[in-house]
């Protein structure tokens, strides 16, 4: 299949919600598979830091490879290794993060990562070329999900609003947040890559896209720089479209639920939530950046996304 600029996208690339209401896109394991997952998690080392060493661990198992290709702490690394190499997610390197309020009751900045707060989080994507999120537990309140196919919006744009489509091709920098970690792992954060990400591009005929609306935004709330009133027109365009209900798929992950998303493909989102007052009761997710075996080509600015935020060494996160 190729893509061919200022052609619509077609094929189930460009999915829209109303094409998933119905749950047939979920992958439910069989008993064999659950089991066979927890062979593998069980046989761990029991050294955390010994697990980085362990690549590929579920590919081994005849049983699990077609569910693959096609969770507790443990299963989430082994699952994520299966799939492919994780990436680290912060300064401190972790590349299985836990996904949880840990500024309650704390002002928030334009520093605060928001996978570590209870904040609504707008459409984006991550590092990696998927983000993979296992749900411990859940919210007794909000926490819904949203995804929405960049090529589904792509689509709209050519048809409704094709003026901005020189804007998001350029595509717009990124501010990177500032973390604590040692000086070489921080030296780029806390400030804007003025490197330009493109929203939508083309390679060997194949579209990759790639959005960040709040670090686009940062970007030029902090460097002072504003935005033309054309790039801020072409930001808002993409996401009143990726609100539009037959375009956005929403969902609420439940404890069990493992979702995976491409990073070059679908924004996410979240609604804010609200904890439970009882610590082991907080809503609790494990996260993975992810570059895939056999990752596309792409152009080289979305390349540059699958290096993650370098830590020192990477890390597997206190459970």
């Amino acid at each position: 299949m190729t893509d061919t600029e200022g052609i619509p996208i077609t094929g189930e690339r460009a999915w829209r919600g109303a094409d998933l209401a119905s749950t047939e896109w979920v992958t439910h394991l069989s008993a064999n598979e659950v089991n066979a997952l927890n062979a593998l998690a069980h046989n761990l080392p029991s050294n955390d830091s010994e697990w980085l060493s362990h690549r590929a661990l579920a590919q081994s198992d005849p049983s699990l490879s077609s569910m693959l290709s096609n969770a507790s702490q443990a299963l989430s690394h082994v699952i994520g290794t299966g799939l492919g190499e994780p990436v680290m997610q912060n300064a401190r390197g972790e590349v299985l993060s836990v996904v949880a309020d840990r500024f309650a009751g704390a002002e928030r900045g334009v520093d605060t990562r928001g996978y570590e707060s209870n904040d609504e989080l707008r459409f984006h994507c991550d590092g990696g070329d998927c983000i993979g999120m296992s749900c411990i537990r859940q919210a007794p309140r909000g926490g819904t999900n949203g995804l929405v196919s960049l090529f589904a919006v792509y689509n709209e744009i050519l048809e409704k609003y094709p003026q901005h489509l020189p804007v998001l091709t350029r595509g717009y920098p990124l501010y990177a947040r500032k973390e604590q970690g040692d000086a070489e792992s921080t030296k780029k954060l806390g400030q804007v890559q003025q490197t330009r990400i493109p929203v939508f591009a083309w390679h060997e005929r194949r579209m990759s896209a790639w959005l960040n609306l709040q670090l686009a935004e940062l970007a030029a709330t902090v460097s002072g720089i504003a935005y033309s009133e054309e790039e801020k027109e072409a930001l808002n365009c993409v996401e009143a479209i990726a609100n539009q209900p037959d375009v956005e798929l929403t969902f609420k992950q439940l404890p069990g639920d493992v979702l995976f998303v491409n990073n070059l493909a679908v924004m996410h989102r979240r609604e804010k939530y609200f904890d439970a007052e009882e610590p082991h009761k907080k809503r609790a997710l494990y996260r993975m950046w992810i570059n895939l075996h056999q990752s596309a080509a792409v152009v080289p600015q979305h390349a540059a996304l699958r290096s993650g935020i370098r830590g020192p060494s990477p890390v597997i996160a206190a459970a």
